[in-house]
């Protein structure tokens, strides 16, 4: 039997296609595609998680899974930047590790850690996506998702601010059951800060002490500013790179237009 003998080229172009493929992966992630990503992360945890406990599920291992690879995949997110990176790798890292100190080994003697680390954690990836949505270029559809995500985050850092509020104030809210090992507080309170940041207050969770009222007070503002301000910023960056394109492409005919008549006088010249 004989083999077909693999010319250099043949063998070149073979170890050529891993570095493609690994460029190619790069570019995704450092693209505003990875903000999708983000956003998918996030809308399993927020949409899918409690659904999946109701089932009868482990809602509390689902859940904190989710959490810690909608962490990794903001890491992803926020690659542009080696810095950036390497500050929210960083508070990943103590974040990731509180939340399973405490989901596997200490319980609830560690939630007021992992409740404080979700909430740094939460408002640094929503600022760095923000600074990435916002960043000079025109407005893509994965911008926009990006946005979403914020959005959500923002969302998420005010429920960890509640699970930290409920736990140090004695009856800080009202209508929620107490705190125990089958059912993960911070859960309960990621339906309340949504119900909160979108101003509907269906009232079956109330707060009661200053604290909380004046949390919940804040975060119906930023509910109500951030879609507000949002767009807005949206669309005058869009109408600031549209003009600055077409300004480009007016530029670029004006050269050429030129081209051509500085070439009809030299013609006309010639003869």
């Amino acid at each position: 039997m004989t083999f077909p003998v693999r010319s250099g080229a043949h063998r070149e172009r073979v170890r050529h296609v891993p570095h493609v493929a690994q460029e190619q992966i790069i570019w995704f992630f450092l693209s505003d595609w990875s903000l999708t990503v983000l956003l998918v992360f996030l809308c399993v945890s927020v949409f899918v998680v409690r659904p999946l406990a109701g089932l009868g599920l482990d809602g509390h291992l689902i859940a904190s899974l989710v959490f810690t690879v909608m962490l990794v995949s903001g890491i992803v997110t926020v690659a542009r930047s080696r810095r950036t990176a390497l500050v929210f790798t960083v508070i990943t890292l103590v974040a990731v590790t509180l939340h399973w100190g405490r989901f596997l080994v200490y319980g609830d003697r560690w939630l007021g850690l992992d409740a404080t680390s979700s909430v740094f954690a939460c408002g640094t990836l929503a600022a760095m996506v923000l600074a990435q949505v916002f960043r000079e270029g025109p407005i893509t559809n994965q911008r926009i998702q990006g946005a979403i995500a914020a959005y959500l985050l923002v969302a998420l850092m005010f429920a960890a601010s509640y699970t930290w509020i409920d736990l140090h104030v004695p009856n800080a809210f009202s209508g929620n059951p107490a705190i125990n090992l089958q059912h993960d507080p911070m859960q309960r309170f990621i339906y309340f800060s949504f119900v909160t940041l979108t101003t509907v207050g269906y009232g079956d969770i109330t707060p009661v002490t200053p604290i909380a009222c004046s949390m919940a007070m804040l975060e119906a503002v930023l509910g109500q500013l951030f879609p507000a301000v949002l767009l807005a910023r949206l669309v005058s960056m869009e109408l600031y790179h549209r003009q600055r394109r077409f300004d480009s492409e007016q530029a670029k005919l004006d050269r050429e237009a030129l081209a051509r008549e500085l070439a009809r006088e030299l013609r006309d010249e010639s003869r």
